[in-house]
Parts: structure tokens; C-alpha cells; sequence
């Protein structure tokens, strides 16, 4: 809560496990929430560990609360409260003197509060350089010299953590911004008025370290790889802010070093779902991509990837044969490599000899059962495909999979007229271009999207384009809303039919286990549940997920020749060992391109997409 005190009248029992989750769940991503907060107040934790005993904990609150409001200060509060410990962190912005002033008085008043009510400075972590200044006060003199004469005897030459708990400077010594903090002048290719500016999207970022994790989860994929801090969430912010406030020459911000800090960051987007900030470090990259182009020019392999679809149009069809024997050539791709970096170890996507458009124009729909489709009001209901590059050019069984399942289910299956979205284009922070296609989706999808037909996506990271990537390319485009109102995963959608009853399908009773590793902006944005509710639709179908971090191939990033070690290495963290170690029978499933490419090459393991394993599954 913030601002004015609330009186709470009412209890809501959790008496249900999934009520009981819910509970824990808003526990676990309270502090998330509360450091997401937009601009330059932000929660701060300098006195959130004090403690009283329990019968006093509502007077210390309220006295604390009233003496921040007096001061102009709201306050935010979060965790839990059963000990006599609830986390409170007034609002202050460190880059004004007046704000900052602040800070030692609220600390000297609450503790004060403490000393009367027999209470702890330090009730679960360590006393740090935010309140060791104090530690003489609220512990008296006699206890603090002994304190001292303790670190004397083991730390004789003060090298272990020192100026914390003894000798400490002024709490507003060390600051990370303060009143001199400024940035140099900066007009962003992107649009980040949501985030109050570049600069502050980059100041999201409050040190917390949650990105140098090495046990579950996604976020950070190359820093567990790496273990190096310049690799992590942190890292990258801290070099990119150094860079912009002055700390680094200003040429720093969009030089070949700061390059190799930010390079290594594969998009994935796990940092603003898993980050307590939700710092969206693949945003902030592709503008740091952006801003490096200017300085130094486009790399031709950036553009050759920027450009796969006007590339694959001509690759496939008749076509096909030749650009695949040519892709092939081991002389070629070791040219390629020598010439554009792009790796020799790694298989380039065959082109098929009948794309998916032209199938779709010659093919025919199934006949069904005309009155169970009446029953659910599906009977020819119109649904966009959104038919990806990939599944238009390289893979169109996965499309025809899709098409095929969604017209025995009922509904006429519209193609949209596109078929690239603009990623390549945006995660190479080519944004002109990316801003461009977006345009043109819009064309197309935006009169579908009125009609209220629903949009189906195939490859995550096509639909995270529209839904999380135009705001910031065309922040005016009253399109992007609606278009992103109406998009969903093929998973999502057929889940959603399958909840509402709608979903008027037979399925295999045969016995199958899957194995599934979801698309980092899958996991990011949507979740996997959907995933786990469509892909066991099958009665007697189960399935696992494999918590591995992002599979390392990240588009074009495992195909670059000084990325090839270090997207294998991602995958090995657990993906590709699971794939290799899962039974010949077990079918193995991802819905991105990039994650089945990996797994094929690191692992051997064919990977079939959802809607091939649905498809498949009918009977």
C-alpha cells in the first residue's frame, strides 16, 4: 500500500490450496511490483529490516507513516508482518538534495521508535552502509567500542567489508545518483515515455543482483553461462549508466566495449518478468543497437538477417533444390564464415519446395460434422493464421498442421498476407526498418483485428513483436492495441477453446509423455500454462517441462561465428542434456524455431512444434 494509512475491516480466509497459493503468490511478487514503480521515486530500503515486538508493530507503522507524510513522503510497504517485521520503504528520489536529506532523518526517527520499543535496527539482514552509521547510537557506546575492538582483532588491516557495522561514513555517502547526477543528451530510437525517459528504463535496474542466479528459472541466460557480472541484468545496466552519467567518457556509451558488455544478451526478455525492477534489458539493447549503428554502421550480416524473409521468398519454390545445395557446400559456408561470421557448424534451414502459401491456395478443407459445429457456433468462424517466414518457407508442415487442426475444429482459416513481423529487424536494432514492417502488419492485421477475428501465432517470438514491441515503435498507432488485443499463441488459443467447451476434436487415447522446453518470450509474457493445457488434451497424454533457461540459439545469435561456443554452452546448462537423456518414444516439443534448431543440432533429437503433436494426435 501507499499514501494515506488504510483501515482494514475484513478478513478473507484461505482455506483452499489454490486460494492458499494465490496468497503466497502475491507474497513472492510483491517487491516485483512495488519496484516497478515508474520514475524517479522509487522504494527505497534503508530501514525495511527494523523489528518490534508485535504488540507495538501497528503504533511504530502508523508513527512511522505520519512522520514521512509530514515530510512530503509516501511510503510503500510489502512482505510479511507476523514477527514484528514489515518491510517499509518510503519513497524518495535520490537525485534531489531535498529528497535525499530525508533519508537520515526517517532513519534517526525510526529509530528512536525502536530504542523505545525495544525493537531491532537489524531484524533479518546485516546492518550495511544504509544504517551501520546509527549502530552506535541505537546500540550504545560500550557495546559499540566492543564491536570495534572485535573487528580490530580479526581485520587488523580493515580489508574485510569495511566501513559496515563499525567506523561507517554518512548513509549518503555512496549514493547511486545524488544531486549531481546527470545524463548526457541521448534521442532514443524507441519509444520509452512509459519508463520516463532511456535513461530511466537503464535506472530501473536497483542493483538487486536477482539476474545472477544459477538455479531456476530463465533469467540470465549468459550469465550462467559465464558467471561474469558484465554478462548479467546488472552488469549491463551498471557499464550502460557509467557510460550515460559521466562516470565513463561519453564516447564509452557506444563503443566496442560497451558492445562486447551488451552482446551477449540474447533478448529473451526473462529479466522483465523475472527482474524485481522488470528492467526489459531486450529493449534496452535493441536501442543500444540502435544507437551503435549510428556511431559505427550496420554489419552486412546484420542486414542478410534483417532480411530473411525477401531472402527466403527467393530461396524457395522452384528455387529450393539449388539454394539448398548451395547452403550446403562446405566451401560456401566456410566462405560464409570467413566472409560474414555466420558459423560452418551449424545446418541453415533447408527451403521447401512448396511453401505454405502456395499449398494453401491448392489445398481443400476437410468435410465435418456440419451439426456439432452448429452446436458451439464455430461452423466456418473466421481465424487468422499468422503465418511466420519460417513456417511459410522452411517449414510449412507445421503451418499445414495448424491449418489442418483449426479447419477440423471448424473454422475458416484466413492468411494474413504477411509473413515477417519485424523481429529479425528489431533484435539487430535495425529500428527504421522494423518500424517500417510494423506498419505494414498493421495494414494488414488491423481491418482483421475490427472484425474481431482472432489472430494465431505460431512462432512466440512473432507474436511478442506485436504485443510487447510495437508500443515502443509506434507509440501513437492506436492500431497496436487493437491488433495485440486479438493476438494469441496456437496454444493459447486452442486452451481457450478447449476451457470454454468449444473445442469439438477426438483425440488419441493412445499413451504418449512429452517433453516440453518453452520460448523464453513464451515464458516471459504468456507462461507455459496454456502450452500444458492444449498439449494435454489428449487423455492419456503427459507432459514435463524442462526448466532450462534459455535454449542459447536466440534467432541468428547461435548461428554467429563468436557466439557459437556460448550458445552451446547455454544449452548444455540442462536443455540439451534432458533431450538426450529423455526415451526414443518420449516426443519432444517446442513451439520456437531457434529452441528446435538447437536441440536438433545439440542434441540429435527431432522436436516437434504443438500444433504437429495436436494435428497428430486426432483421430
Amino acid at each position: 500500500m501507499k499514501g494515506q494509512m488504510v483501515n482494514f475491516t475484513a478478513v478473507s480466509r484461505a482455506l483452499t490450496p489454490a486460494q492458499q497459493t494465490d496468497v503466497w503468490t502475491v507474497r513472492k511478487v510483491g517487491l516485483g511490483l512495488m519496484m516497478s514503480i515508474k520514475g524517479d521515486h522509487k522504494p527505497i530500503p534503508f530501514i525495511e529490516d527494523a523489528a518490534v515486538p508485535v504488540e507495538h508493530l501497528a503504533e511504530y507503522v502508523t508513527k512511522v507513516e505520519r512522520f514521512c507524510n509530514d515530510l512530503g513522503t509516501d511510503v510503500a510497504y510489502y512482505a510479511h508482518a507476523s514477527a514484528g517485521c514489515i518491510h517499509i520503504r518510503p519513497l524518495i528520489n535520490t537525485k534531489k538534495a531535498t529528497e535525499v536529506a530525508k533519508l537520515p532523518a526517517i532513519t534517526e526517527f525510526s529509530v528512536d521508535l525502536l530504542r523505545g520499543y525495544g525493537g531491532s535496527f537489524s531484524s533479518e539482514h546485516a546492518d550495511g552502509r544504509a544504517r551501520s552509521w546509527l549502530n552506535e547510537k541505537f546500540f550504545g557506546p560500550d557495546l559499540y567500542r566492543l564491536y570495534q575492538q572485535v573487528k580490530q582483532i580479526f581485520d587488523p588491516q580493515n580489508i574485510l567489508n569495511p566501513g559496515t557495522v563499525v567506523n561507517a561514513g554518512p548513509m549518503t555517502e555512496n549514493l547511486r545518483f545524488g544531486e549531481s547526477y546527470q545524463v548526457i543528451p541521448l534521442t532514443p530510437h524507441l519509444d520509452f515515455s512509459s519508463d520516463h525517459g532511456f535513461d530511466r528504463a537503464v535506472e530501473m535496474c536497483n542493483g538487486a543482483g536477482i539476474c545472477r542466479k544459477r538455479t531456476t528459472g530463465t533469467m540470465c541466460p549468459s550469465f550462467m553461462a559465464t558467471r561474469e557480472e558484465e554478462h548479467a541484468t546488472r552488469g549491463r545496466a551498471n557499464a550502460l549508466r557509467a557510460a550515460m552519467s559521466g562516470t565513463l567518457p561519453k564516447s564509452e556509451f557506444t563503443s566496442e566495449r560497451m558492445y562486447q558488455v551488451m552482446e551477449l544478451c540474447v533478448s529473451c526478455k526473462a529479466c522483465k518478468a523475472e527482474c524485481p525492477s522488470s528492467v526489459d534489458m531486450a529493449k534496452i539493447k535493441t536501442e543500444f543497437l540502435a544507437q551503435y549503428h549510428d556511431a559505427h554502421g550496420v554489419p552486412l550480416r546484420d542486414k542478410l538477417f534483417a532480411n530473411i524473409t525477401p531472402l527466403s521468398r527467393l530461396g524457395g519454390g522452384a528455387f529450393a533444390p539449388l539454394a539448398n545445395w548451395t547452403l550446403g557446400n562446405r566451401l560456401i559456408r566456410q566462405g560464409m564464415e570467413r566472409m560474414l561470421g555466420i558459423s560452418a557448424k551449424r545446418s541453415l534451414p533447408q527451403f521447401a519446395r512448396q511453401s505454405f502459401t502456395d499449398w494453401f491456395k491448392n489445398h481443400t478443407p476437410p468435410v465435418v460434422d456440419v451439426e456439432t459445429l452448429h452446436a458451439t457456433s464455430l461452423h466456418q468462424q473466421p481465424v487468422v493464421l499468422f503465418n511466420d517466414t519460417f513456417s511459410t518457407y522452411n517449414y510449412p508442415h507445421i503451418a499445414i498442421a495448424a491449418t489442418e487442426l483449426l479447419e477440423l475444429a471448424g473454422f475458416e482459416v484466413i492468411l494474413p498476407g504477411v509473413t515477417d513481423c519485424g523481429r529479425p529487424s528489431f533484435s539487430k536494432g535495425l529500428v527504421d526498418k522494423a518500424r517500417t514492417i510494423a506498419k505494414t502488419v498493421l495494414d494488414h492485421l488491423a481491418p482483421l483485428a475490427e472484425q474481431g477475428l482472432p489472430i494465431i501465432f505460431l512462432e512466440p517470438s512473432d507474436l511478442s513483436a506485436i504485443t510487447d514491441d510495437y508500443d515502443s515503435l509506434l507509440p501513437n498507432d492506436p492500431r497496436v492495441a487493437l491488433v495485440a488485443a486479438h493476438c494469441r499463441s496456437f496454444e493459447e488459443f486452442v486452451a481457450e477453446l478447449a476451457d470454454s467447451g468449444k473445442l469439438n476434436l477426438n483425440f488419441t487415447d493412445e499413451k504418449r509423455h512429452l517433453i516440453l522446453h518453452g520460448h523464453c518470450h513464451q515464458k516471459a509474457l504468456i507462461g507455459t500454462k496454456p502450452a500444458h493445457r492444449a498439449l494435454t488434451l489428449p487423455p492419456n497424454y503427459t507432459l514435463e517441462e524442462v526448466d532450462s533457461s534459455c535454449c542459447g540459439m536466440a534467432g541468428s545469435f547461435g548461428y554467429e561465428v563468436e557466439h557459437y561456443d556460448i550458445s552451446l554452452k547455454m544449452a548444455e546448462r540442462r536443455l540439451l542434456p534432458a533431450m538426450r537423456a529423455a526415451a526414443p518414444e518420449t516426443i519432444l516439443v517446442a513451439p520456437g524455431v531457434s529452441c528446435r534448431q538447437q536441440i536438433k543440432h545439440g542434441a540429435g533429437r527431432q522436436v516437434l512444434h504443438p500444433a504437429e503433436v495436436l494435428r497428430a494426435a486426432l483421430k
